[in-house]
Parts: C-alpha cells; structure tokens; sequence
C-alpha cells in the first residue's frame, strides 16, 4: 500500500492533522487487511470458509479502492476457478460475484479476461451444462438454476466486450449445448431468457456461431416465436432478435411469413405502455413516513409483489430488447470501401468537394431500409412508440421504485431503457422520412424536448446526456436537409443570443469527449439553418457561435472533437450567404492560427478509432485550402 503523505503543521494545528493522516493509514491497512482475509478464506479446503470469503469478495466490488486492491492481488483468479467447485453453493457464489463484477464497468471485462476468467467458465459448461436438467426434488436445485444463469450472463458479457471471448466461445462446446436450453416448458423463463440474451449478442457478425445454431435451433426459435401467453412477450421478443441474427441482422432476408411474425412481435412488444404498469406496480409497495424505515412485506403478500415486480421488469427487458432490435435494423453500416483518408493524396481532392459537404449523389439513409421495413414501420407508428420510453414514470413512481429495495432495479431498468430509446430515435431520425416522424415540425418538438433532457434537468446521467445529445443533433439535421425551407425559417427565426446560452455553457462545462462533440455540432447545424433567415438578430447568433467555436477548438483537448468544431466551421461559411459574416469576424485569420493546433495534435493523437481517424485526417486536408478559399472570396467584398 503507498504511503500517505503527512502535511507540516504549524502551532496547535499540527496535531489534528497527524491525527487524520493515521486515522487514513489505519483505514488503508484495514482495507489491505480485508483482502489478505479473503484470500485466506477463498483458498481454504473447507467449504464454509470459502463461500463466506467469496461473499465477502462480492460485498467490496463496488468499493473502487478495494476492487483495485483485489485486482493488484491477483483474487480475481483466484476466485475464478470456484465456478466449477464441487460445492454447489460456492459455485453459486463465485458465478454471482464474477457476473458482477463484469456489469460493473465495461472494461473490467478486459480485466476479467487477463485473469483467464474464461477457462473455467467454459469448463462449468462442458462439465455441468451438458445434461442438467432443473430438478424439482433437489435441494439445490435453485442454487443450481440461479447458477447457471448467473454463468451465461457472465458469458454474455464477456462476449460483448472481447473479440477474444468469442473466439474462445466458438473454440468449445457451449454453443452445440445452448439449443438444449430453448426448451421453455423443461427449463422455464429464466434459463430459456439468459440463453436467448447470450445468443442474441454472440450471434452477431459471427457466421460460424451463425450457422452451427441455425442448423440446430431454427425450429425451436420459431416455436418461441408463436408462444400466445403475455407472460412470454420478453422471450418473443428475444427470439425474434436472434431469428434476425441468423439471418445477419438484415430482416429482410427473412421468408415474407417470418418476417411478417418478427414485426408484429416488435409492434406487441412496442405498444404495451410501461409508464401506466409502472404506476399501478408503485400503488402496491411500502413507503417510509419519511422518520422511519420502510415497512417490509411478508408472507403472502410479499410472494404476489415479488410476482409483479418480476413481471415489470420483463416487460421493461422486453422493450429495451425491441428497441436495440429496432435500432439496429435503422443504423445503416458505411460500406467496407471506406477511403483511408491516411494513405489517400489529400491534394487530389478539388476545392470545390472541400465545399460540398459531401451531399451530391449520395444514397439518402432512409432508402437504405428496405421498401417492406420502411412501410411495417409506418404502419406501427414505431417512431411515436419509441418516443414513449424516453419517458420517465412520474417523479413520485421514480422515488418509490428507488427507496424500496426489492423495486431498485426496476429504477435502474428504465433509466437504461429511457437512454437506449434515445439512441434508438437518433438512428430513427436519419432513416424514416421527415413526413412519417411528424413534419419539421414534429422533429423540431424532438429537438426541444430532448433539450430539456439535457439542459433543464441537470442531469448527471452521462450516458443519458450522450444520447440526448446525439438526437438534438440528428433532430437538427433532419431539419436542415428537409425540403420545407420556410417552416424551417418560421421555427428559428426568433433565436436570440440568450436561446443559446445554455447550450454554450453546457459545451464549455462538459467533461465528455462524446458529449462535446454532439453539442458542437448542434449548434454548427444550428447557425446553418438561421442562414435561411438572416436579419441583426440572427447575424449576431450565428457570429457568436463561430466565434464560441473557435475559442472552444483553441482549448480542446481531444484532437477529434477539435476536428469536429473546425468541420462545423466549414460547413457553416461554405454558403454564400455567410461571406460578410466571415469578414466581419476575420475568419480567415482566425482558422489559420487553428491549422498548427490541428496538426499538431494530431500527431499526438494517432491511436483513433477508424471513424475518428477519417474525421480528423479530412479536417488536416480541408482546413489550408479552405482558408484560401476564404482568403480571396473576403478579399472580393
């Protein structure tokens, strides 16, 4: 443990200092005690010992002190190989803390790989998942279904983090044992839910996975698929993602009949209002009076709310399934010939493409979706039902679900499901037409509402801040490349310099690469669409959003995001209309004490994501000539 440093004092007030500084010495040597104790109990051969070493494992995760602790001291493998203990209770337990520690954080899943989590999580598979069948009689037989799917989930993110865990996945059994477990009247909702998730994620892109359950489970699946009880509408609908799957997520690939079932389980799935079931579930539990804790519930009762929460969280998994379904068949993929911006000669490109933003001949994203999708999702008004879970349940609800402890995970549960319902309508915004999402009008009510999200409540929400953002800005450019050029005018011609304030200091603010970049652009899209109305007031606008933009760019860190702030420049002064603006504010000699920064960080900066590298190599090619351009057409005014 490092040592912590004691400050000098001076006078009477030296002591209280030491004081504090022992008092944090004692707590980190308690801390390092702790771990020494799991470790010792972990390794024990005494079955008692180890189970109360791996609850204890389980109770200090969440504490980021001690995890780091736990993973310095190598306790994740030692753990990891408990999963296929001889006793049933250790094997649950150390499938429960390992399954947890992986939901954590995302890249704790990296973490989990380098300490070869996955041999022996194969290992239960092959050694207890290959002809178990729940038994009624056993007095493990809870533990033992609680286990096993404690392991798929486990699995599950595994494989949605690492490419390597997929290739494991596909080097062992576990995929021809999966099918065994479809089968919904032997092994029940929970067991069949867990196999469908898992399967729903490694099936993705992945034609070997493809075709090994396609060959064995394609009738199972659409058996899941007919199932008539509501009770079943999450399995429905997971069977429906993984039918999708099989045929590499393009629907459309689908016989006419399946692709007719896996629609209307979307379309039943998607109309069932969750905010009505979450009002009438928060009626029947406990509440505190505020001065003491809240009652707790027994017996009978406690069994018929258990049911009813249970019941509400399916429903909520249900809609989070068919809204990720839903958002992957709206997000159109760039094709596999994407120019390497790097190794392509950036002085082939002309002035005229650096000002063209890119538009001329390219395939609009809503002819992308295949002519019968389109027209399903029309007709299930999916736009209006996916804006309904973006929806909170009232405040009230929200509290009650959160005070309560046997309802918290339904809290957690919406607030995911309000986050990926925005990135659902971000990709739903670039490929339905702006006629079937409610006119300009009907987008510019998005823009604002999801405004509110963003600046109104304060939220510390950053994964809900992201994609609020990301449907502001596609709601904007929407608008910007609809045809209704004079309701857009009609929509903005009121801006003033106080309308974007907020969103000016929420820039400035945000510590989120990702977030930063959305809000840039926004208001980069923002100015363009005022350049339909110009008048003092909007001129004024769009001069201090450029120049926001440029004081932004000269503090970013991120040479990404700075390449999106000096790619929204462009895009706005490319229009004519813009030419004495660029005059007035001296552009030109503002963007060339931009192109060193540019440069520079992005020799810094090489280790990009593709589709940050391309951003960044086009700024780096059209920033000299754009300057240029700029140079001699404010030389002709």
């Amino acid at each position: 443990m490092g040592k912590v440093r004691k400050r000098k004092g001076h006078g009477p007030k030296s002591q209280s200092v030491v004081e504090h500084t022992e008092e944090e010495e004692i707590t980190l040597d308690t801390k390092d005690n702790v771990v020494q104790t799991m470790i010792d109990q972990i390794s024990s051969a005494n079955v008692e010992e180890k189970y109360c070493g791996i609850q204890t494992f389980a109770t200090h995760i969440e504490d980021p002190e001690t995890l780091q602790n736990i993973i310095s001291r190598d306790l994740i493998k030692i753990v990891a190989p408990h999963i296929i203990d001889a006793a049933s209770s250790v094997r649950n337990a150390a499938a429960g803390a390992l399954r947890n520690v992986s939901a954590l954080k995302f890249d704790l899943c990296d973490t989990l790989m380098e300490n070869d989590v996955m041999t022996p999580l194969i290992c239960f598979f092959h050694q207890y998942a290959e002809t178990w069948v729940p038994d009624t009689t056993s007095k493990t037989n809870v533990e033992d279904i609680d286990t096993f799917v404690q392991c798929v989930n486990l699995l599950l993110n595994l494989c949605e983090s690492s490419d390597l865990a997929i290739k494991y996945l596909g080097e062992s059994r576990i995929l021809d044992i999966f099918p065994r477990y479809l089968d919904l009247p032997t092994f029940g909702v929970e067991i069949v839910k867990a196999v469908m998730q898992c399967l729903y994620v490694v099936l993705e892109d992945n034609p070997k996975a493809i075709e090994k359950i396609r060959s064995s489970s394609e009738n199972q699946l659409k058996m899941l698929l007919m199932l008539e009880d509501p009770e079943h509408l999450l399995i429905k609908t997971l069977a429906a993602g993984v039918t999708i799957n099989l045929y590499g997520g393009k629907i459309d690939a689908l016989p006419v009949d399946l692709m007719n079932k896996v629609i209307s389980i979307l379309a039943e799935s998607l109309s069932i209002d969750h905010r009505s079931s979450c009002h009438q579930l928060s009626s029947s539990i406990p509440v505190g009076d505020g001065k003491d804790k809240i009652p707790s519930v027994k017996g009978k009762e406690a069994q018929i709310l258990d049911s009813k929460i249970k019941s509400l969280l399916q429903l909520i998994d249900a809609h989070q399934c068919a809204i990720e379904i839903v958002a992957n068949l709206c997000s159109s993929e760039e094709s596999d010939d994407t120019v390497d911006m790097e190794s392509s000669d950036s002085e082939e490109m002309q002035d005229d493409e650096v000002l063209s933003n890119g538009d001329s001949g390219s395939l609009l994203p809503e002819d992308k979706l295949s002519p019968h999708v389109l027209e399903a999702f029309v007709s299930m008004d999916v736009f209006s039902k996916i804006w309904s879970k973006t929806q909170l349940p009232a405040e009230n609800v929200m509290l009650i679900f959160s005070e309560y402890e046997g309802s918290q995970l339904i809290y957690k549960k919406l607030l995911t499901l309000q986050t990926k319902a925005l990135l659902c309508i971000n990709n739903i915004l670039s490929t339905l037409p702006i006629e079937n999402l409610g006119g300009v009008d009907g987008v510019y009510k998005v823009w604002v509402d999801a405004g509110k999200l963003v600046f109104k409540q304060n939220s510390k929400d950053m994964n809900l801040m992201e994609s609020a953002t990301a449907v502001m800005r596609a709601a904007l450019d929407k608008i910007k490349f609809s045809k209704s050029g004079v309701t857009q005018s009609k929509l903005f011609q009121d801006m003033e310099l106080s309308d974007i304030e907020l969103m000016l200091i929420g820039i400035r603010d945000c510590q989120v690469a990702e977030i930063r970049s959305n809000l840039i652009r926004m208001i980069g899209i923002l100015a363009l669409l005022l350049v339909n109305n110009l008048n003092e007031a909007t001129s004024n606008v769009i001069c201090m959003i450029t120049e926001f933009l440029i004081e932004q760019a000269h503090k970013e860190s991120e040479v990404w995001v700075l390449a999106e702030a000096i790619d929204t420049i462009v895009d706005l002064y490319s229009e004519d209309e813009t030419n004495e603006l660029a005059a007035k504010i001296k552009l030109p000699e503002k963007l060339a004490g931009l192109a060193p920064i540019l440069r520079n960080k992005a020799r810094q900066q090489k280790k990009l994501p593709k589709e940050y590298k391309v951003l960044v190599n086009t700024a780096n090619s059209n920033l000299p000539r754009f300057i240029k351009y700029m140079r001699e057409t404010v030389s002709k005014l």
